[in-house]
């Protein structure tokens, strides 16, 4: 028997031990820097965010009350103040995009925003997609006509070419509100609005705010029906994004707190809050005398 073949007492391989070292020192080198890289990014930027100290939302310029654009281009509007005070008291700043609700909420799963500052209506199918945030605002649905029709009802609609917003909440709405409308689909509010102010639509299925503040621009418009919703309007974050919807979600809950919510509300609404938005902020009917 050989000597290199030969199991000699005492005595390890030399090959094996440098073998066993080779591992063992690459992994431990390995795993030592991988885990200050993440202590790092946490600390620079706690919120995952695609650029650190930056929000980068999808808005919307043609969703009144919650997301429009002013005559110089600049978004504003309910959705949008509340997310400028959430990121100022986060000490973030926020560059808007200005897209469709499709392209808002395609652009969370793709990785090109980290939010969707609009109305956007809390739905089970959106749901699967993205998370949201705690409730913003509670809406109604409605209808709005020329104001030659006479029709008041949603049955009146069947048969007659209703206007939507593709990917909205009322687009999905319309087979149970009028079951036998024609739809037409709009990539925005302001391209359906035009439509039925020139006869090419019978109606425009829409958010009741949004209702109102069309109403206020076109006297050529007139609401037909309004009916109560199922769920609220919030702002959507990536899906598992959790330590930013926490971080949004508890300076909301600080802007209620604080009457600072309300302030807001007031501005852009005069209707007082509904009764499922009191249930999920209760610090809300004591600065809404009244309220349900």
């Amino acid at each position: 028997m050989s000597v290199t073949s030969r199991n000699l007492p005492g005595r390890r391989p030399l090959l094996t031990l440098l073998v066993l070292s080779g591992l063992v020192l690459p992994l431990t080198a390995c795993g030592g820097s991988g885990s200050a890289d993440t202590a790092s990014a946490k600390k620079t930027n706690p919120y995952g965010l695609i650029q650190a100290g930056t929000i980068r939302s999808a808005t919307q310029t043609g969703q009144p009350p919650f997301a429009y654009a002013e005559d110089s281009g600049k978004p504003t509007g309910f959705i949008v103040d509340v997310t400028d005070e959430a990121a100022r008291r986060l000490g973030l700043k926020v560059d808007y995009k200005s897209t469709s609700v499709t392209g808002s909420l395609a652009g969370l799963t793709a990785g090109q925003y980290d939010l969707a500052s609009s109305g956007l209506g809390v739905t089970a199918e959106r749901a699967k997609s993205v998370d949201f945030t705690k409730p913003l605002f509670w809406s109604t649905v409605a209808v709005l006509t020329s104001s030659k029709s006479k029709i008041s009802t949603f049955d009146g609609f069947n048969g007659k070419r209703v206007g939507v917003v593709t990917g909205s909440s009322q687009e999905a709405m319309l087979p149970t509100r009028i079951p036998k409308a024609q739809p037409v689909r709009f990539q925005n509010q302001n391209a359906a609005v035009s439509q039925l102010l020139n006869g090419s639509i019978d109606a425009f299925l829409v958010g009741g705010p949004d209702a109102q503040e069309f109403l206020k621009q076109y006297s050529g418009l007139r609401q037909a029906v309004s009916g109560p919703i199922d769920h609220p309007t919030s702002m959507a974050v990536p899906k598992d994004h959790t330590a930013f919807l926490k971080a949004l979600d508890k300076q909301i809950a600080a802007m209620v707190a604080d009457g600072t919510y309300a302030k807001l509300y007031r501005t852009y609404f005069t209707t007082r809050p509904e009764a499922e938005l009191i249930a999920a902020w209760p610090a809300l009917k004591s600065q809404f005398p009244g309220a349900k």
